[in-house]
Protein backbone atom coordinates (compact mmCIF):
# COMPACT_ATOMS: atom_id res chain seq x y z
CA UNK A 1 0.00 0.00 0.00
CA UNK A 2 1.23 3.55 -0.63
CA UNK A 3 3.06 5.26 2.23
CA UNK A 4 1.64 8.57 3.50
CA UNK A 5 3.58 11.63 4.62
CA UNK A 6 6.97 12.90 3.43
CA UNK A 7 9.25 10.02 2.42
CA UNK A 8 12.13 12.05 1.01
CA UNK A 9 13.23 15.56 1.95
CA UNK A 10 16.21 17.64 0.83
CA UNK A 11 16.76 20.78 2.89
CA UNK A 12 19.38 23.21 1.48
CA UNK A 13 21.54 20.30 0.31
CA UNK A 14 24.88 21.09 -1.30
CA UNK A 15 27.42 18.67 -2.79
CA UNK A 16 30.29 18.65 -5.25
CA UNK A 17 31.63 15.88 -7.47
CA UNK A 18 35.25 15.12 -8.36
CA UNK A 19 34.48 16.35 -11.89
CA UNK A 20 33.78 19.82 -10.52
CA UNK A 21 30.01 19.68 -10.98
CA UNK A 22 27.64 19.96 -8.06
CA UNK A 23 24.50 21.36 -6.45
CA UNK A 24 24.01 24.18 -4.01
CA UNK A 25 21.25 24.65 -1.45
CA UNK A 26 18.73 22.36 -3.18
CA UNK A 27 15.45 21.81 -1.34
CA UNK A 28 12.35 19.78 -2.17
CA UNK A 29 10.05 17.23 -0.58
CA UNK A 30 8.52 14.06 -2.07
CA UNK A 31 5.57 12.27 -0.51
CA UNK A 32 5.81 8.54 -0.06
CA UNK A 33 4.49 6.53 -2.99
CA UNK A 34 4.55 9.45 -5.42
CA UNK A 35 6.62 10.26 -8.51
CA UNK A 36 8.70 13.44 -8.52
CA UNK A 37 10.46 14.82 -11.59
CA UNK A 38 13.84 16.55 -11.78
CA UNK A 39 14.09 18.73 -14.89
CA UNK A 40 17.19 20.49 -16.15
CA UNK A 41 19.65 20.75 -18.99
CA UNK A 42 22.76 18.57 -18.90
CA UNK A 43 24.76 20.85 -16.61
CA UNK A 44 21.85 21.52 -14.26
CA UNK A 45 22.92 19.16 -11.48
CA UNK A 46 20.05 16.67 -11.87
CA UNK A 47 22.36 13.65 -11.87
CA UNK A 48 24.18 15.06 -8.85
CA UNK A 49 20.90 15.27 -6.93
CA UNK A 50 20.33 11.56 -7.56
CA UNK A 51 23.95 10.82 -6.65
CA UNK A 52 23.52 12.51 -3.27
CA UNK A 53 20.30 10.63 -2.46
CA UNK A 54 21.85 7.36 -3.70
CA UNK A 55 25.01 7.69 -1.61
CA UNK A 56 27.42 8.29 -4.48
CA UNK A 57 28.13 11.89 -3.38
CA UNK A 58 28.40 12.95 0.28
CA UNK A 59 26.24 15.76 1.57
CA UNK A 60 28.52 18.77 2.00
CA UNK A 61 25.83 20.97 3.51
CA UNK A 62 22.17 20.79 4.41
CA UNK A 63 20.01 17.83 5.38
CA UNK A 64 18.90 14.66 3.59
CA UNK A 65 15.98 12.91 5.26
CA UNK A 66 14.46 9.59 4.15
CA UNK A 67 11.48 8.12 5.96
CA UNK A 68 11.83 10.70 8.72
CA UNK A 69 15.47 9.78 9.44
CA UNK A 70 18.37 12.09 8.62
CA UNK A 71 20.85 10.24 6.43
CA UNK A 72 24.60 10.60 5.96
CA UNK A 73 25.39 7.81 3.51
CA UNK A 74 28.97 6.68 3.16
CA UNK A 75 28.78 5.05 -0.24
CA UNK A 76 26.02 3.55 -2.35
CA UNK A 77 25.95 0.32 -0.32
CA UNK A 78 24.77 2.25 2.72
CA UNK A 79 22.02 3.87 0.68
CA UNK A 80 20.88 0.50 -0.68
CA UNK A 81 20.80 -0.90 2.85
CA UNK A 82 18.40 1.95 3.68
CA UNK A 83 16.13 0.97 0.80
CA UNK A 84 17.41 3.37 -1.89
CA UNK A 85 18.15 2.17 -5.41
CA UNK A 86 19.63 4.19 -8.30
CA UNK A 87 18.89 3.01 -11.85
CA UNK A 88 20.91 4.65 -14.61
CA UNK A 89 20.11 5.14 -18.29
CA UNK A 90 21.11 1.60 -19.30
CA UNK A 91 19.05 -1.05 -17.49
CA UNK A 92 21.24 -3.95 -16.41
CA UNK A 93 20.49 -7.64 -16.70
CA UNK A 94 22.61 -10.77 -16.45
CA UNK A 95 22.14 -11.81 -20.09
CA UNK A 96 22.71 -15.56 -19.89
CA UNK A 97 20.31 -16.22 -17.03
CA UNK A 98 16.53 -16.27 -17.09
CA UNK A 99 14.20 -13.32 -16.62
CA UNK A 100 13.02 -14.78 -13.30
CA UNK A 101 16.59 -15.26 -12.08
CA UNK A 102 17.28 -11.61 -12.87
CA UNK A 103 14.19 -10.42 -11.04
CA UNK A 104 15.11 -12.43 -7.92
CA UNK A 105 18.87 -11.83 -8.20
CA UNK A 106 20.21 -11.96 -4.64
CA UNK A 107 16.76 -12.95 -3.34
CA UNK A 108 16.33 -16.40 -4.91
CA UNK A 109 13.53 -18.66 -3.71
CA UNK A 110 15.14 -21.69 -2.12
CA UNK A 111 14.34 -24.60 0.16
CA UNK A 112 16.78 -27.05 1.68
CA UNK A 113 19.65 -25.35 -0.15
CA UNK A 114 18.02 -25.77 -3.57
CA UNK A 115 16.58 -22.99 -5.69
CA UNK A 116 12.86 -23.52 -6.31
CA UNK A 117 12.72 -22.45 -9.95
CA UNK A 118 9.06 -23.33 -10.37
CA UNK A 119 7.98 -21.08 -7.54
CA UNK A 120 10.39 -18.34 -8.64
CA UNK A 121 9.04 -18.45 -12.21
CA UNK A 122 5.45 -18.27 -10.94
CA UNK A 123 6.20 -15.28 -8.71
CA UNK A 124 8.11 -13.57 -11.54
CA UNK A 125 5.16 -14.12 -13.88
CA UNK A 126 2.82 -12.48 -11.36
CA UNK A 127 5.16 -9.49 -11.03
CA UNK A 128 5.51 -9.12 -14.78
CA UNK A 129 1.74 -9.11 -15.11
CA UNK A 130 1.44 -6.32 -12.55
CA UNK A 131 3.94 -4.29 -14.57
CA UNK A 132 2.16 -4.76 -17.89
CA UNK A 133 4.11 -7.68 -19.38
CA UNK A 134 1.77 -10.53 -18.50
CA UNK A 135 1.96 -13.18 -21.22
CA UNK A 136 4.39 -11.09 -23.28
CA UNK A 137 7.55 -12.32 -21.54
CA UNK A 138 8.24 -15.88 -20.41
CA UNK A 139 9.98 -15.68 -17.00
CA UNK A 140 12.03 -18.76 -17.95
CA UNK A 141 13.34 -17.11 -21.14
CA UNK A 142 16.84 -15.68 -21.52
CA UNK A 143 17.10 -12.13 -20.15
CA UNK A 144 19.67 -11.18 -22.78
CA UNK A 145 16.96 -11.47 -25.45
CA UNK A 146 14.81 -8.77 -23.88
CA UNK A 147 14.42 -5.35 -25.44
CA UNK A 148 15.49 -2.18 -23.66
CA UNK A 149 12.02 -1.38 -22.29
CA UNK A 150 11.48 -4.93 -21.04
CA UNK A 151 14.83 -4.73 -19.23
CA UNK A 152 13.57 -1.64 -17.41
CA UNK A 153 10.55 -3.64 -16.26
CA UNK A 154 12.86 -6.37 -14.95
CA UNK A 155 14.74 -3.68 -12.99
CA UNK A 156 11.45 -2.37 -11.56
CA UNK A 157 10.37 -5.86 -10.54
CA UNK A 158 13.77 -6.39 -8.91
CA UNK A 159 13.17 -3.26 -6.82
CA UNK A 160 9.87 -4.69 -5.57
CA UNK A 161 11.49 -8.02 -4.67
CA UNK A 162 14.31 -6.22 -2.82
CA UNK A 163 11.73 -4.04 -1.01
CA UNK A 164 13.23 -0.74 -2.13
CA UNK A 165 11.35 2.25 -0.74
CA UNK A 166 13.02 4.96 -2.85
CA UNK A 167 13.94 4.41 -6.50
CA UNK A 168 15.93 7.01 -8.44
CA UNK A 169 15.79 6.92 -12.25
CA UNK A 170 18.37 8.77 -14.34
CA UNK A 171 17.12 9.34 -17.93
CA UNK A 172 14.94 6.19 -18.13
CA UNK A 173 13.33 7.26 -21.43
CA UNK A 174 16.54 7.36 -23.47
CA UNK A 175 16.72 5.17 -26.58
CA UNK A 176 13.11 3.92 -26.52
CA UNK A 177 10.51 3.78 -29.27
CA UNK A 178 6.87 4.77 -28.71
CA UNK A 179 5.91 1.32 -27.41
CA UNK A 180 8.91 1.24 -25.07
CA UNK A 181 8.16 4.71 -23.74
CA UNK A 182 4.60 3.71 -22.93
CA UNK A 183 5.77 0.51 -21.21
CA UNK A 184 8.38 2.28 -19.06
CA UNK A 185 5.93 5.05 -18.14
CA UNK A 186 3.42 2.40 -17.06
CA UNK A 187 6.14 0.69 -15.04
CA UNK A 188 7.04 3.90 -13.22
CA UNK A 189 3.40 4.49 -12.31
CA UNK A 190 3.18 0.88 -11.10
CA UNK A 191 6.18 1.39 -8.80
CA UNK A 192 4.37 4.35 -7.31
CA UNK A 193 1.18 2.31 -6.87
CA UNK A 194 3.24 -0.31 -5.01
CA UNK A 195 4.16 2.39 -2.45
CA UNK A 196 7.64 3.15 -3.80
CA UNK A 197 8.79 6.77 -3.86
CA UNK A 198 10.19 7.47 -7.34
CA UNK A 199 12.41 10.36 -8.43
CA UNK A 200 12.90 10.69 -12.20
CA UNK A 201 15.63 12.90 -13.67
CA UNK A 202 14.87 13.55 -17.33
CA UNK A 203 14.75 16.32 -19.92
CA UNK A 204 11.73 14.60 -21.52
CA UNK A 205 9.09 16.98 -20.22
CA UNK A 206 6.31 15.29 -22.19
CA UNK A 207 6.98 12.01 -20.38
CA UNK A 208 7.46 13.61 -16.98
CA UNK A 209 3.96 15.03 -17.39
CA UNK A 210 2.70 11.46 -17.86
CA UNK A 211 4.29 10.00 -14.73
CA UNK A 212 5.10 12.74 -12.18
CA UNK A 213 2.79 14.73 -9.91
CA UNK A 214 5.43 17.32 -9.01
CA UNK A 215 8.67 18.64 -10.44
CA UNK A 216 11.80 20.49 -9.34
CA UNK A 217 13.51 22.59 -12.02
CA UNK A 218 17.29 22.99 -11.74
CA UNK A 219 19.58 25.48 -13.42
CA UNK A 220 23.36 25.20 -13.08
CA UNK A 221 23.26 23.40 -9.75
CA UNK A 222 20.51 25.39 -8.06
CA UNK A 223 16.82 24.61 -7.59
CA UNK A 224 14.83 27.37 -9.28
CA UNK A 225 11.30 26.17 -8.51
CA UNK A 226 9.33 23.16 -7.28
CA UNK A 227 5.86 22.94 -8.81
CA UNK A 228 2.85 20.69 -9.11
CA UNK A 229 2.87 19.09 -12.57
CA UNK A 230 -0.09 18.32 -14.80
CA UNK A 231 -0.58 17.57 -18.48
CA UNK A 232 -0.66 21.26 -19.41
CA UNK A 233 0.68 23.18 -16.42
CA UNK A 234 3.17 24.74 -15.95
CA UNK A 235 3.70 25.61 -19.60
CA UNK A 236 6.75 24.39 -21.45
CA UNK A 237 7.85 27.99 -22.01
CA UNK A 238 7.75 28.70 -18.27
CA UNK A 239 9.76 25.58 -17.42
CA UNK A 240 12.38 26.31 -20.10
CA UNK A 241 12.80 29.82 -18.64
CA UNK A 242 13.39 28.24 -15.23
CA UNK A 243 15.92 25.80 -16.72
CA UNK A 244 17.97 28.65 -18.18
CA UNK A 245 17.55 31.08 -15.27
CA UNK A 246 21.17 30.77 -14.10
CA UNK A 247 22.86 30.54 -17.49
CA UNK A 248 24.92 33.64 -18.20
CA UNK A 249 26.25 33.90 -21.76
CA UNK A 250 29.74 35.41 -21.89
CA UNK A 251 30.63 37.95 -24.59
CA UNK A 252 31.09 36.47 -28.04
CA UNK A 253 34.71 36.21 -29.28
CA UNK A 254 36.25 38.21 -32.07
CA UNK A 255 35.88 35.37 -34.57
CA UNK A 256 32.18 36.11 -34.97
CA UNK A 257 33.11 38.94 -37.35
CA UNK A 258 35.03 36.60 -39.67
CA UNK A 259 33.06 35.69 -42.76
CA UNK A 260 33.06 31.90 -43.32
CA UNK A 261 34.16 30.68 -46.73
CA UNK A 262 32.52 28.19 -49.09
CA UNK A 263 30.90 24.95 -47.94
CA UNK A 264 33.65 22.36 -47.36
CA UNK A 265 31.68 19.69 -45.49
CA UNK A 266 28.24 18.38 -46.33
CA UNK A 267 26.23 15.55 -44.83
CA UNK A 268 23.07 14.24 -46.49
CA UNK A 269 20.51 11.77 -45.09
CA UNK A 270 23.05 10.43 -42.60
CA UNK A 271 21.81 7.51 -40.49
CA UNK A 272 23.80 5.48 -37.97
CA UNK A 273 22.69 2.32 -36.17
CA UNK A 274 23.49 1.07 -32.70
CA UNK A 275 26.61 -1.14 -32.69
CA UNK A 276 24.83 -4.02 -30.91
CA UNK A 277 21.12 -3.51 -31.50
CA UNK A 278 21.67 -3.00 -35.22
CA UNK A 279 17.97 -2.52 -35.94
CA UNK A 280 17.87 0.60 -33.73
CA UNK A 281 18.83 3.92 -35.26
CA UNK A 282 20.68 6.37 -33.03
CA UNK A 283 21.24 9.01 -35.72
CA UNK A 284 18.35 9.47 -38.15
CA UNK A 285 18.39 11.18 -41.54
CA UNK A 286 20.73 14.02 -40.52
CA UNK A 287 21.70 16.61 -43.12
CA UNK A 288 24.01 19.54 -42.38
CA UNK A 289 26.79 21.71 -43.80
CA UNK A 290 29.90 23.48 -42.53
CA UNK A 291 31.79 26.26 -44.28
CA UNK A 292 35.49 26.96 -44.37
CA UNK A 293 36.51 28.62 -41.08
CA UNK A 294 33.06 28.12 -39.52
CA UNK A 295 32.35 26.67 -36.10
CA UNK A 296 29.10 24.72 -36.25
CA UNK A 297 27.47 23.41 -33.08
CA UNK A 298 25.87 20.00 -32.65
CA UNK A 299 23.62 20.61 -29.66
CA UNK A 300 21.68 18.00 -27.73
CA UNK A 301 20.73 16.72 -24.30
CA UNK A 302 21.35 13.25 -22.89
CA UNK A 303 20.32 10.62 -25.43
CA UNK A 304 20.07 13.11 -28.30
CA UNK A 305 22.66 11.30 -30.44
CA UNK A 306 25.20 14.12 -30.85
CA UNK A 307 28.17 12.06 -29.65
CA UNK A 308 27.03 9.11 -31.76
CA UNK A 309 26.81 11.42 -34.76
CA UNK A 310 30.30 12.78 -34.09
CA UNK A 311 31.83 9.30 -33.88
CA UNK A 312 29.93 7.99 -36.89
CA UNK A 313 31.59 10.64 -39.09
CA UNK A 314 35.04 9.23 -38.44
CA UNK A 315 35.79 5.87 -40.02
CA UNK A 316 32.85 3.94 -38.56
CA UNK A 317 34.24 4.31 -35.02
CA UNK A 318 30.76 4.19 -33.53
CA UNK A 319 29.13 1.55 -35.71
CA UNK A 320 29.96 -0.34 -38.86
CA UNK A 321 26.42 0.24 -40.15
CA UNK A 322 26.12 3.82 -41.42
CA UNK A 323 24.13 5.14 -44.38
CA UNK A 324 24.17 8.50 -46.13
CA UNK A 325 26.45 10.77 -48.14
CA UNK A 326 29.44 12.77 -46.91
CA UNK A 327 31.21 15.37 -49.04
CA UNK A 328 34.56 16.77 -47.88
CA UNK A 329 35.96 19.56 -49.98
CA UNK A 330 33.31 18.77 -52.57
CA UNK A 331 34.43 15.14 -52.91
CA UNK A 332 32.54 12.07 -51.67
CA UNK A 333 34.20 10.33 -48.73
CA UNK A 334 33.32 6.76 -47.75
CA UNK A 335 35.80 6.03 -45.00
CA UNK A 336 35.72 2.59 -43.39
CA UNK A 337 38.66 3.26 -41.01
CA UNK A 338 40.01 6.24 -39.06
CA UNK A 339 43.04 6.34 -41.36
CA UNK A 340 40.82 6.76 -44.40
CA UNK A 341 38.95 9.57 -42.68
CA UNK A 342 42.19 11.41 -41.91
CA UNK A 343 43.45 10.91 -45.45
CA UNK A 344 40.15 12.39 -46.66
CA UNK A 345 40.55 15.55 -44.57
CA UNK A 346 38.49 14.69 -41.46
CA UNK A 347 39.82 14.87 -37.89
CA UNK A 348 38.21 13.80 -34.62
CA UNK A 349 38.97 14.52 -30.99
CA UNK A 350 36.96 12.53 -28.47
CA UNK A 351 37.24 10.81 -25.10
CA UNK A 352 34.58 8.27 -26.00
CA UNK A 353 36.82 5.31 -26.77
CA UNK A 354 35.96 3.55 -23.52
CA UNK A 355 32.24 4.22 -23.92
CA UNK A 356 31.96 2.35 -27.19
CA UNK A 357 34.55 -0.37 -26.62
CA UNK A 358 33.84 -4.10 -26.59
CA UNK A 359 33.83 -4.12 -22.82
CA UNK A 360 30.27 -2.81 -23.18
CA UNK A 361 29.15 -4.02 -26.59
CA UNK A 362 30.55 -7.53 -26.60
CA UNK A 363 31.91 -8.45 -23.19
CA UNK A 364 35.55 -8.49 -24.30
CA UNK A 365 38.03 -6.56 -22.13
CA UNK A 366 39.27 -4.39 -24.96
CA UNK A 367 39.53 -0.88 -26.34
CA UNK A 368 38.77 -1.74 -29.94
CA UNK A 369 35.96 -0.06 -31.81
CA UNK A 370 33.17 -2.08 -33.38
CA UNK A 371 34.59 -1.24 -36.78
CA UNK A 372 37.79 -3.16 -35.88
CA UNK A 373 36.10 -6.46 -34.98
CA UNK A 374 36.86 -8.16 -38.27
CA UNK A 375 40.60 -7.85 -37.69
CA UNK A 376 40.38 -10.00 -34.57
CA UNK A 377 37.89 -12.58 -35.77
CA UNK A 378 38.99 -16.12 -36.58
CA UNK A 379 36.53 -18.03 -38.76
CA UNK A 380 34.03 -15.30 -38.01
CA UNK A 381 34.35 -15.66 -34.22
CA UNK A 382 35.96 -13.50 -31.54
CA UNK A 383 37.51 -15.15 -28.46
CA UNK A 384 35.71 -13.65 -25.43
CA UNK A 385 38.33 -15.06 -23.02
CA UNK A 386 41.28 -13.36 -24.71
CA UNK A 387 42.57 -10.05 -23.34
CA UNK A 388 42.92 -7.90 -26.45
CA UNK A 389 44.33 -4.98 -24.50
CA UNK A 390 47.85 -6.35 -24.93
CA UNK A 391 47.60 -6.14 -28.70
CA UNK A 392 47.94 -3.15 -30.95
CA UNK A 393 47.80 0.50 -30.00
CA UNK A 394 45.80 2.04 -27.15
CA UNK A 395 42.32 3.49 -27.43
CA UNK A 396 40.68 2.18 -30.62
CA UNK A 397 43.65 -0.09 -31.33
CA UNK A 398 45.50 -1.00 -34.50
CA UNK A 399 46.24 2.51 -35.63
CA UNK A 400 42.96 3.89 -34.35
CA UNK A 401 42.19 7.29 -32.91
CA UNK A 402 44.97 7.44 -30.31
CA UNK A 403 47.53 6.36 -32.88
CA UNK A 404 46.38 9.16 -35.14
CA UNK A 405 46.94 11.82 -32.49
CA UNK A 406 50.17 10.43 -31.02
CA UNK A 407 52.37 10.01 -34.10
CA UNK A 408 52.99 13.37 -35.68
CA UNK A 409 53.48 13.11 -39.40
CA UNK A 410 53.45 9.31 -39.36
CA UNK A 411 52.77 7.49 -42.60
CA UNK A 412 49.07 7.06 -43.24
CA UNK A 413 47.99 9.82 -40.85
CA UNK A 414 48.18 12.61 -43.34
CA UNK A 415 49.95 14.62 -40.65
CA UNK A 416 46.63 15.37 -39.00
CA UNK A 417 47.48 13.85 -35.65
CA UNK A 418 50.25 14.16 -33.16
CA UNK A 419 51.06 14.59 -29.52
CA UNK A 420 53.43 17.20 -28.22
CA UNK A 421 53.30 20.50 -30.03
CA UNK A 422 51.38 23.05 -28.01
CA UNK A 423 50.39 20.44 -25.46
CA UNK A 424 53.87 20.59 -24.03
CA UNK A 425 54.28 24.36 -23.99
CA UNK A 426 54.28 26.11 -20.64
CA UNK A 427 51.02 26.64 -18.84
CA UNK A 428 49.00 25.00 -21.59
CA UNK A 429 50.93 21.76 -21.28
CA UNK A 430 49.48 18.39 -20.38
CA UNK A 431 50.70 18.35 -16.75
CA UNK A 432 47.77 18.47 -14.37
CA UNK A 433 45.11 18.25 -17.08
CA UNK A 434 42.52 15.45 -16.86
CA UNK A 435 43.27 12.65 -19.31
CA UNK A 436 40.26 13.36 -21.51
CA UNK A 437 40.97 17.08 -21.73
CA UNK A 438 44.62 16.33 -22.41
CA UNK A 439 43.58 14.36 -25.47
CA UNK A 440 41.64 17.33 -26.84
CA UNK A 441 44.56 19.63 -26.02
CA UNK A 442 47.00 17.33 -27.82
CA UNK A 443 44.82 17.07 -30.92
CA UNK A 444 44.18 20.80 -31.20
CA UNK A 445 47.84 21.60 -30.62
CA UNK A 446 48.95 19.08 -33.25
CA UNK A 447 46.52 20.42 -35.86
CA UNK A 448 47.60 24.01 -35.21
CA UNK A 449 51.28 23.07 -35.55
CA UNK A 450 50.67 21.92 -39.13
CA UNK A 451 51.10 24.32 -42.07
CA UNK A 452 47.76 25.76 -43.18
CA UNK A 453 47.64 23.65 -46.34
CA UNK A 454 48.10 20.42 -44.40
CA UNK A 455 45.46 20.89 -41.73
CA UNK A 456 42.22 18.87 -41.82
CA UNK A 457 39.37 20.24 -43.91
CA UNK A 458 36.98 19.62 -41.00
CA UNK A 459 37.47 18.51 -37.41
CA UNK A 460 34.86 17.05 -35.09
CA UNK A 461 35.19 17.88 -31.39
CA UNK A 462 33.15 15.76 -29.00
CA UNK A 463 32.45 17.69 -25.75
CA UNK A 464 36.01 19.06 -25.49
CA UNK A 465 35.46 21.26 -22.42
CA UNK A 466 33.22 19.00 -20.34
CA UNK A 467 33.82 19.22 -16.56
CA UNK A 468 36.82 21.56 -16.84
CA UNK A 469 37.72 24.59 -14.73
CA UNK A 470 37.02 28.01 -16.29
CA UNK A 471 40.68 28.73 -17.10
CA UNK A 472 41.07 25.42 -18.94
CA UNK A 473 37.79 25.93 -20.75
CA UNK A 474 39.07 29.31 -21.93
CA UNK A 475 42.38 27.78 -23.08
CA UNK A 476 40.66 25.11 -25.18
CA UNK A 477 38.15 27.57 -26.62
CA UNK A 478 41.00 29.86 -27.71
CA UNK A 479 42.59 26.95 -29.60
CA UNK A 480 39.28 26.07 -31.26
CA UNK A 481 38.80 29.66 -32.45
CA UNK A 482 42.41 29.79 -33.69
CA UNK A 483 41.92 26.56 -35.66
CA UNK A 484 38.76 27.93 -37.30
CA UNK A 485 40.46 31.24 -38.09
CA UNK A 486 43.03 29.24 -40.07
CA UNK A 487 40.31 27.92 -42.37
CA UNK A 488 39.38 24.58 -40.80
CA UNK A 489 35.65 23.91 -40.41
CA UNK A 490 34.80 22.80 -36.86
CA UNK A 491 31.87 20.64 -35.77
CA UNK A 492 31.47 21.11 -32.02
CA UNK A 493 29.31 18.55 -30.19
CA UNK A 494 28.28 20.08 -26.88
CA UNK A 495 25.45 20.30 -24.36
CA UNK A 496 26.76 23.53 -22.80
CA UNK A 497 24.37 26.32 -23.82
CA UNK A 498 26.87 29.04 -23.00
CA UNK A 499 29.60 27.37 -25.05
CA UNK A 500 27.33 26.86 -28.03
CA UNK A 501 26.17 30.48 -28.00
CA UNK A 502 29.68 31.84 -27.47
CA UNK A 503 31.72 29.77 -29.90
CA UNK A 504 29.55 28.77 -32.83
CA UNK A 505 28.30 30.59 -35.92
CA UNK A 506 25.38 28.22 -36.40
CA UNK A 507 24.02 25.30 -34.42
CA UNK A 508 22.04 22.21 -35.34
CA UNK A 509 19.93 20.91 -32.47
CA UNK A 510 19.23 17.18 -32.16
CA UNK A 511 16.68 15.19 -30.17
CA UNK A 512 16.25 11.42 -30.41
CA UNK A 513 18.87 11.31 -33.18
CA UNK A 514 17.08 13.77 -35.48
CA UNK A 515 17.80 17.38 -36.33
CA UNK A 516 15.11 19.57 -34.80
CA UNK A 517 16.37 23.00 -35.89
CA UNK A 518 19.17 25.03 -37.45
CA UNK A 519 19.81 28.31 -35.62
CA UNK A 520 22.03 31.35 -36.12
CA UNK A 521 23.60 31.70 -32.69
CA UNK A 522 24.23 35.42 -33.12
CA UNK A 523 20.52 35.99 -32.49
CA UNK A 524 19.71 32.87 -30.44
CA UNK A 525 18.93 32.84 -26.70
CA UNK A 526 19.60 30.16 -24.08
CA UNK A 527 15.89 29.43 -23.67
CA UNK A 528 15.26 29.33 -27.42
CA UNK A 529 18.21 26.98 -27.96
CA UNK A 530 17.21 24.69 -25.09
CA UNK A 531 13.62 24.49 -26.33
CA UNK A 532 14.87 23.11 -29.67
CA UNK A 533 17.25 20.69 -27.90
CA UNK A 534 14.28 19.28 -26.00
CA UNK A 535 12.60 18.37 -29.29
Amino acid sequence: MPVHGPSLTLSSVSARSAAGTGIRSVSFEVSGGSVHGILGENLSGASEVLAVIGGFLPVAGGQLTIGGIERHFVGAAAAEAAGVRVLRADPAVVPHTSVAENIFLGHEKSAGGFVRFGRMNANASELLTRFGLGGAVDPASRAGDLGRAERWIVEFCRCIVAERTVVLLDEPFSGLDARGLALVATGIRRLSAEGVTVVVASHRLDLLRRVASSITVLSRGAAVETLALTADSPSTEQLVRHMTANIVVTPRPQHEDLEPGPVVFELSSWTAYHPVDTARTVVQDVSLTARRGEIVGLAGLEGSGISELALSLFGRTFSSRVNGTMLVGGRPLEAATPQESVAGGVGLSTTANTKYDLNLIGGIPSRISSGMLARFARLGLVDRDRDYRTTAAPAFGLGGISALVTRRGAAGTGGAGGAGGRAGDGATGGTGWPAGAQRHLDALGAWLDLPLGQRPVVVVLDHPTAALSPDRVAALRDLIVELAAGGTAVLLASDDLDELLVLTNRVYTLADGRVTAELLTRVATPSGLLAKMMG
